[in-house]
């Protein structure tokens, strides 16, 4: 299995996005998951779990955690939607043809650094730490698309926190998950939070 690179991830995130006429902010996740043919499924889950994808033949489900507020919702299915576009080919099913992707708590700012890799390297683990990171790539680039975010961003004046919040409830992400799309896109800097 190759790494996939970041304009490899964005590039597919901008055609789902194309391929579900879903361009508009905050991204319309109904016409994404219509598109792809998913269902998702409000689940009792334990605290740890975020979400999980399954695929059995045609049918395509994501399981998010009910308890979790909405933007970690968002993030949770675009991230499990990422296991399916860019994993999917990949995954080992069983004789009936299922597959199975399980994530553990998704921990946003791990994005650009490196993935919580216990739960992934322990025996029977279903994904890797590469595809988690994968799927965390894809998930803030179908939410925070990069045309929308540097146009959105140059339009107001990142000067504070506050702008960052406006920013983060205009596209329907955390506000952790905006700044570090902002850094990924060099347009905020990391240490001063100023324009770069």
């Amino acid at each position: 299995m190759s790494q996939l690179s970041a304009e490899l991830i964005e590039r597919r995130a901008q055609q789902v996005l194309r391929s579900a006429s879903a361009l508009t902010i905050p991204v319309d996740l109904e016409k994404v998951l219509a598109s792809l043919n998913v269902r998702v499924h409000d689940e009792d889950m334990d605290d740890e779990t975020a979400g999980v994808l399954i695929v059995k033949g045609e049918q395509r489900h994501i399981l998010v955690n009910k308890d979790h507020p909405m933007n970690r919702k968002r993030f949770t299915i675009a991230h499990e939607l990422g296991h399916l576009v860019l994993h999917d080919d990949e995954a080992n099913g069983d004789a009936l043809g299922q597959r199975m992707f399980i994530d553990r708590q998704i921990r946003v700012y791990q994005r650009v650094g490196e993935a919580s890799s216990a739960v992934y390297q322990q025996e029977g683990s279903l994904t890797t730490i590469q595809q988690e990171r994968e799927a965390n790539a894809f998930a803030a680039c179908l939410l925070m698309p990069a045309p929308h975010v540097t146009r959105a961003a140059l339009e107001r004046d990142l000067f504070d926190e506050i702008s960052v919040a406006s920013l983060a409830r205009h596209f329907g992400v955390s506000e952790q998950a905006m700044s570090i799309r902002l850094q990924q896109l060099q347009v905020l800097t990391v240490d001063s939070g100023l324009h770069a």
